[in-house]
């Protein structure tokens, strides 16, 4: 039994994984870790705030997200030049899901899951699970249970699919593993 109180389930490719693991470079090895650390994380927090296990969530696949080009901008709010990234965190959070997880959501479902996200993140909301006053089901706090179960679907799917996309490390014929 787990710690959720399940029982363990096995992926049937679970050697090819750690094979496909064991080959990554240290960089995509160190990012799949922090991805694998805010997915545990999430899991930890379901009990004790919804928001910060969604927001764990994202962060597992802003693990993977590389850093967008910086360039400046004209600001007319500030009248200055500002730093911007390209492409932005949304979008590479919704290309990222197109790449490993296509189909699975529409793209503005999954800004909408990003945009959650940013308002927890900066303070402006918590999710209605977390503000005592979400009794049983109401469509707002349905919603957000929704995109939270949707959200962790897509996240292993993804991360998952993001692994297979790995070179594997050629097998070694007469032992049958990896050879590392």
């Amino acid at each position: 039994m787990g710690h959720d109180g399940r029982s363990l389930m096995v992926p049937d490719d679970l050697d090819d994984s750690i094979c496909r693991y064991l080959a990554l470079p240290r960089g995509d090895r160190e990012r799949l870790e922090r991805s694998a650390y805010w997915l545990d994380l999430a899991a930890r927090q379901w009990d004790i705030s919804v928001s910060a296990s969604y927001a764990s969530l994202v962060s597992a696949i802003e693990s993977h997200l590389p850093q967008g080009a910086k360039h400046s901008i004209y600001c007319p709010g500030c009248e200055q030049e500002r730093a911007h990234d390209f492409p932005g965190s949304t979008a590479q959070f919704r290309d990222f899901f197109e790449t490993y997880a296509p189909g699975a959501s529409l793209n503005a479902r999954r800004s909408e899951m990003y945009g959650l996200r940013s308002k927890i993140l900066h303070g402006s909301t918590l999710m209605q699970m977390d503000q005592q006053t979400a009794f049983g089901w109401d469509p707002p706090t349905q919603n957000e249970r929704d995109l939270h179960n949707e959200l962790w679907s897509l996240t292993r799917l993804a991360l998952r699919n993001w692994l297979r996309s790995q070179p594997r490390v050629p097998t070694d014929p007469v032992l049958g593993g990896g050879t590392v």
